[in-house]
C-alpha cells in the first residue's frame, strides 16, 4: 500500500488530505487517485500524469515525474502546487 498526501489545492479539490492505494510505480498510483477523486481529474490530473503547476514528492525526500518510477509498500506519494513555499 503507498499513502497519497494531499496539500493546497489538490486537498481542497479532492476533500481529503490522503488515501492509501495500491501501486508499484507513479503512475498506477496517480491512476488510482483519479479514480478516487474524480474532482483532481481535467486539473491536477492530466491524461494520467501530474500537471505541470504541480508536483509529486516520495516520502519528502525527492522529487519525480516519471511515471514509471518505482514505488515500495509504505512510501507516501505527496501531491502538492508547484507554487508551494516561502
Amino acid at each position: 500500500m503507498v499513502t497519497i498526501e494531499l496539500y493546497g489545492v489538490p486537498r481542497l479539490r479532492a476533500g481529503k488530505a490522503r488515501l492509501s492505494v495500491e501501486a508499484r510505480n507513479v503512475g498506477e498510483a496517480i491512476g488510482a487517485l483519479g479514480r478516487e477523486c474524480p474532482a483532481l481529474n481535467g486539473t491536477v490530473l492530466d491524461g494520467g500524469r501530474v500537471n505541470t503547476a504541480y508536483r509529486l514528492s516520495v516520502n519528502g525526500e525527492r522529487f519525480v515525474s516519471d511515471v514509471d518510477a518505482p514505488l515500495a509498500d509504505g512510501d507516501a506519494l505527496i501531491v502538492l502546487s508547484a507554487d508551494v513555499g516561502g
